[in-house]
């Protein structure tokens, strides 16, 4: 009797290594089952195999798809290019490497009018999501408020008083529920239980699943049984009742990376590839030689396997030989670093910014520095290391999930999205909701923002989003850095960039209390700037040459301190140091402060 019975606990109570009904399936017919003209499709970050599928099998026709994605940048960008998408909801359309830039391909489209792009931020995004989760009308928040943002989604964002009588007013996001998510994950059981990338940029590859009307279509690099999704089940963040179907798709982010794994030794890591991405960019310049690329890597590689043997097999083995710790170290860059004391402007600009974070940083007290793009992430770092030799406490984050990170030697671009050796820094690896929401804007809150932008007024209201009939880039998380205590800009002096008026407000200019150019410092005064510091330079025969420069270079009415003096150069030791972030030395187009006319 008791063996019966303990054949019976062992019966009813055993686990099972493999569980529930498998919902894997090849990737060519999830998106044949489950993908419809006209939907409204959330396409996370690094959803680049999805991508080139939905390429693959609407290539021809007007699909009409609205496309849900915080970042519209790499393979999403093809879908743009051949006429698949009629709308954009998006925080950013951009190319990111070498550096961030605007996109041909979305700046065509919409001055063609093929496109409408409805413009939001990191966080609004992320927050519309959550709302649509949590089926919910809306979200609050504290960004958008003042931008032009919130004149255009009039009627997806309210402002009200505070119902509880604190004095303040409160914005409110409306919801927002994609058809269905598309989403790159780490691995999957074939239930469809999901560990999704430890770094998910924006925590849309949570949130858009979660909001999906329909579920969820994942390609994951690993499909593992029932027991491995119970000894790792503190990293699954979407149940397998949210989804429709598994495939298993290597490399699927490619060529974007997947850069940490948990120490998990099964998930072997991959940079992005960098060469791959500079070519496609190239080719995005001219619409033939893009539809050539296409055709080449996309519509004559059926499925994953003959995109990864075109690829090749050394090419892959690099890119996971990259991803570790101590990769840095082997760059030959590094020995190629100028020791000269001479510098040119925009080194000075980035020194001069870093000088100022760091005076900012002692004086107030700030815990944190949240870097943006471009020299402003230069100048981030810069700071960061001359606060640590200092023994000052603070950490630097970017808005896309990075926090406590310590930036490594020689990277390739500005923020470091998927570069291995910084990321593995981390003390922390979150998304935009804790970054922006928690750490920027929130209770605790307590840190400074530096930013880049297109254009700037006198009065620090700045613009990365549209000129008159051009998209630029868009806010990404510039609005939502708003909310930090303060906010220091870098832009590039010229009557093009410093304007009268922006022709768009991403972030009105309230928080914006320090300017630097490459021609000097500007400091908020009476809600405007006025020139404080300016830059010598050998073509300068005198002082005020070098001012009458920064005058005739200034599109509005230029105000000057009685007390303006001249910017110290650069140490050779501060130099030293920022040529070791940027070995290459990459010039003014390519320093993430984006012109509107100027795609590269």
């Amino acid at each position: 009797m008791i063996n019966k019975f303990g054949d019976f606990r062992d019966n009813v109570f055993q686990l099972k290594e493999y569980e529930g009904n498998s919902k894997v399936l090849d990737l060519a017919e999830a998106i044949r089952r489950h993908v419809k003209p006209g939907m409204k499709l959330h396409v996370s970050d690094r959803a680049n195999a999805l991508a080139r599928e939905l390429l693959r099998q609407f290539y021809g026709s007007k699909p009409n798809f609205t496309l849900i994605t915080t970042l519209a940048t790499e393979q999403v960008l093809n879908l743009i290019h051949c006429g698949l998408v009629k709308k954009v909801i998006t925080s950013s359309c951009t190319e990111i490497y070498p550096t961030p830039a605007p996109s041909r391909i979305v700046q065509r489209a919409f001055k063609s009018k093929l496109i409408e792009i409805e413009n939001w931020t990191l966080l609004t995004l992320a927050q519309r999501l959550m709302a649509g989760a949590f089926d919910l009308p809306f979200m609050p928040t504290k960004s958008l408020s003042g931008s032009s943002m919130a004149q255009e989604n009039a009627g997806s964002f309210y402002e009200m008083p505070d119902p509880f009588g604190g004095g303040t007013k409160v914005g409110l996001v409306r919801a927002l529920n994609p058809d269905i998510s598309l989403i790159h994950a780490w691995a999957a059981d074939p239930q469809g239980n999901i560990i999704v990338a430890p770094y998910t940029f924006s925590g849309e590859d949570t949130w858009g699943p979660k909001a999906s009307n329909s579920g969820v279509v994942a390609t994951v690099e690993h499909i593992v049984s029932t027991q491995f999704i119970r000894e790792h089940s503190a990293l699954v963040t979407i149940p397998g009742y949210m989804v429709n179907s598994v495939s298993l798709v290597p490399l699927g982010a490619h060529p974007q990376g997947m850069v940490t794994n948990f120490g998990i030794s099964e998930f072997e890591p991959y940079i992005d590839d960098y060469e791959f991405i500079i070519q496609r960019r190239q080719a995005s310049r001219n619409p033939e030689d893009l539809d050539s690329w296409i055709k080449n890597w996309v519509l004559d590689c059926p499925d994953q396997n003959n995109y990864l043997s075109k690829l090749g097999d050394d090419r892959i083995l690099f890119l996971r030989r990259k991803a570790t710790a101590d990769s840095w170290k082997d760059n030959p860059a590094l020995d190629a670093i100028s020791h000269s004391p001479g510098y040119n402007l925009r080194e000075m600009m980035i020194v001069a910014a870093a000088r100022r974070l760091e005076e900012s940083v002692l004086n107030n007290g700030y815990k944190g520095i949240l870097s943006g793009i471009g020299t402003s992430c230069l100048a981030s770092y810069l700071a960061y290391y001359k606060l640590k030799q200092k023994n000052y406490d603070g950490e630097l984050w970017i808005g896309s999930g990075y926090y406590g990170f310590s930036q490594r030697p020689a990277n390739s671009t500005y923020p470091p999205y998927a570069d291995a050796p910084t990321m593995l820094t981390c003390k922390m690896i979150s998304d935009v909701v804790n970054t922006y929401g928690v750490f920027v804007g929130g209770k605790q809150g307590n840190c400074i923002s530096v930013l880049s932008a297109a254009e700037v007024d006198k009065r620090g209201n700045l613009n990365s989003t549209m000129a008159p009939d051009s998209y630029i880039i868009g806010s990404g998380g510039s609005n939502d850095a708003l909310n930090s205590k303060e906010v220091l800009l870098m832009v590039p002096q010229s009557r093009e960039r410093l304007v009268n008026n922006v022709s768009y407000v991403t972030c009105p200019g309230n928080k914006v209390k320090v300017l630097v150019t490459d021609r000097g410092v500007f400091e908020k005064i009476d809600s405007e700037f006025v020139l404080t510091h300016f830059f010598s330079a050998p073509e300068f025969s005198s002082p005020q040459e070098a001012i009458d420069q920064i005058r005739q270079n200034c599109g509005w009415q230029l105000n000057i301190s009685p007390q303006v003096t001249e910017v110290p150069a650069p140490s050779l030791e501060e130099l030293l140091l920022l040529r070791t972030f940027d070995p290459q030395g990459y010039p003014e187009s390519s320093s993430g402060l984006i012109t509107s006319v100027s795609p590269v």
